[in-house]
């Protein structure tokens, strides 16, 4: 089980990745557990927030080897290239493609390099 740190602006997306997150079995988190000191295996952000975008880079540096996986209505952008994103999700998504890049992010990175170039 992982712990996985939900930043999106809205509301409805935010209840969304929480239940489906949950479904894989994971335990979601938001700032406010951040700021109680959880600190989480991955990080799911909406770039297009700046206060997540700016929250991603300074937890980036807290927490350099945390995956962050965009999941977002906007293209990969600069911002999310210089934070060195694990992937990128479009929205509208279907379920099974934001499960198949949680569970690639979720890879230990020994894992991820074998499945990625030794398959």
């Amino acid at each position: 089980m992982a712990t996985i740190l939900i930043v999106d602006p809205d509301p409805a997306t935010r209840s969304l990745l929480e239940l489906l997150i949950l479904r894989l079995g994971h335990r979601p988190i938001g700032q406010r557990e951040l700021a109680e000191g959880e600190e989480p295996d991955l990080m799911l952000l909406e770039p297009v927030s700046r206060l997540g975008l700016r929250l991603a880079q300074r937890l980036r540096r807290r927490l350099p080897r945390l995956p962050v996986l965009c999941v977002s209505i906007e293209p990969p952008s600069r911002e999310t290239r210089e934070l060195g994103v694990i992937g990128h999700v479009m929205k509208p998504f279907r379920r099974s493609q934001l499960e198949r890049a949680l569970e690639t992010a979720l890879i230990p990175e020994p894992e991820v390099f074998q499945a990625r170039y030794l398959a």
